[in-house]
């Protein structure tokens, strides 16, 4: 595992001098928590593994990043470069929800570790009943649930706890879903303010626990919700690419940009793609794809041929379909009284009201940001951006005095999320769209159903809280939808007609193609992905090093 007294990565170490010249036994597109996770499970085992990634190294000297020399003229261009040595995606992302026309930057990684690079490490796993979806939405009509996933949650209960130790996870078990040989480290204490919420949740018949994180609290730890400069934060960077490459013998080839597969009617036969103005194509035996619900399923529609009319993969027409979003509410609990906030602010999560009855809610966690200022000037700059609604023009020029007075608001205040599970739904999807910024957009119809039971949990939470501590809803009106947990896009299952991937993560009609990041979610459960897509990605590993 990487640590902090291990010396800097030199990428220039790792990247072949001509990879089109040989056939790899695996080449991984993407290397975020899916693609690194899963290159690390077939490079330990000994396969030759080849990462291909848009972004920069960044597990690198930090010392040592820079503006690359191929930066275009403009100030769009500068811009892109600037938020690519973030570890950030260079480009917005467009589309039209039912509040209208938007164009955003997303809370989307793009670099070694993806979306990890951006993320608060919060490592959660699905419960069970999560993976029996129809159970708890049994008279959705428009809805493509699904009554029960491909694999159970006991099949994957081994590659959690791999997960979890692979990932360095902190925290005390979930009450209400206890595993005693779950992989966890003891946590740091609770600072004074959210030791008494925790003890308030606890006296009012709630199951707190401390959240699972990746968060390794060295000296002044910010808990970074950027790219981690002091290598304490899990990420699939730290934990898996860089081990991958170090350890292992794996090969990668950064800021690569992936046009489209080659490929028969039954087989991958190598991958295009564009490294410094120079195309080439490159085999392997087996390609695996992880690049984002946003970016998967695109690349498989732009890969269409004579063999594939409609896009790779596609036979079902379900590439692109049932994006699931999540919705999240933020709320701050004024405890009256001024106590420290010192300690660690992902501090703690509970589900209690993951099911109400029948019916599917999801968690309340900490959010891991302080109620200061810039952080509210940041998060109201982010909300506004992706809500085209006229108010959110009116507040735009305000941010800063907003952003004071909720400071001083939030003086005494816990923040806490909720995420609430989104349904598939097959007409919110993903497409391809020339003019757009990436050449993709998406269509997202806001469901009445999850809108009322966002509410519906806001209405549980104030009822069990309310009475004893002041609680205000923070976020801005309706649109609560989480970009932050894209997922859905190229389910899997056990039918061609009703999913793009079989059971093993492999697509269907394609002898040597697998998607390993949140695309492959057939339901979005409401808790973070994260984890269930390192968990999943390990197993898909171990099965592709079987094949080979």
């Amino acid at each position: 595992m990487t640590t902090q007294s291990q010396p800097a990565v030199r990428i220039e170490d790792h990247i072949p001098a001509a990879p089109e010249a040989e056939e790899w036994d695996v080449v991984v597109l993407g290397a975020g928590m899916g693609g690194s996770t899963a290159g690390l499970e077939v490079a330990r085992r000994g396969g030759r593994v080849l990462f291909i990634e848009k972004g920069k190294f960044l597990h690198g000297d930090p010392l040592k990043r820079q503006i690359s020399p191929d930066v275009g003229e403009g100030e769009e261009a500068w811009a892109a470069e600037e938020r690519l040595i973030m570890g950030r995606w260079p480009l917005p992302v467009r589309g039209w929800s039912s509040f209208g026309d938007v164009e955003f930057y997303a809370p989307l990684g793009c670099g070694s570790g993806g979306s990890t690079i951006i993320y608060g490490a919060q490592l959660e796993r699905f419960a069970p009943s999560d993976f029996h979806p129809k159970e708890h939405f049994p008279d959705v009509p428009d809805a493509s649930v699904v009554e029960s996933w491909p694999i159970t949650y006991d099949e994957l209960v081994p590659y959690y706890r791999r997960a979890e130790a692979l990932f360095n996870i902190s925290g005390t078990p979930d009450p209400l879903n206890p595993d005693p040989e779950a992989v966890l480290r003891t946590p740091p204490p609770l600072g004074e303010r959210d030791q008494h919420l925790f003890d308030t949740f606890s006296e009012s018949g709630l199951h707190p626990y401390r959240s699972h994180v990746g968060y390794h609290k060295l000296d002044n730890c910010d808990e970074c919700l950027d790219l981690c400069l002091r290598n304490c934060k899990s990420d699939a960077g730290r934990d898996c690419l860089v081990p991958a490459l170090r350890e292992h013998g794996a090969s990668m080839l950064p800021e690569s940009e992936v046009l489209r597969f080659e490929a028969s009617r039954s087989r991958v036969e190598s991958v295009r793609i564009v490294r410094k103005g120079v195309e080439s194509s490159i085999r392997a035996k087996v390609f695996v794809l992880g690049a984002g619900s946003w970016g998967s399923p695109v690349l498989l529609l732009r890969s269409n041929s004579s063999e594939w009319p409609d896009g790779l993969a596609n036979s079902s027409g379900l590439v692109g379909r049932n994006l699931m979003l999540h919705t999240s509410d933020f709320m701050t609990i004024d405890q009256r009284e001024l106590r420290s906030e010192a300690g660690p602010r992902k501090s703690m999560a509970l589900s209690d009201f993951y099911i109400d009855g029948k019916e599917k809610l999801g968690t309340l966690q900490s959010v891991g940001l302080p109620l200061i200022a810039p952080f509210i000037r940041e998060y109201l700059r982010y909300a506004l951006e992706k809500d085209p609604r006229w108010w959110c023009r009116f507040v735009e020029p305000r941010l800063e005095t907003v952003a004071r007075i909720g400071e001083r608001l939030s003086r005494r205040a816990s923040l806490l999320s909720t995420i609430v599970e989104d349904l598939p739904y097959p007409d919110n999807r993903v497409q391809v769209d020339p003019s757009a910024p990436n050449g993709r957009s998406f269509t997202y119809t806001y469901p009445a159903e999850l809108a009322r039971r966002s509410r519906r949990l806001l209405k549980l939470v104030r009822g069990r809280l309310g009475r004893r501590y002041p609680l205000r809803v923070v976020t801005g009106g309706r649109n609560n939808l989480n970009y932050g947990h894209v997922c859905g896009t190229c389910r899997f299952g056990d039918d061609p007609a009703t999913s793009v991937l079989d059971r093993t993560n492999r697509a269907h009609d394609l002898d040597n193609l697998y998607l390993v990041d949140s695309s492959f979610f057939p339901s979005s459960g409401g808790i973070n992905p994260s984890l269930t897509i390192a968990a999943n990605a390990l197993r898909v590993g171990g099965i592709i090093h079987e094949r080979l």
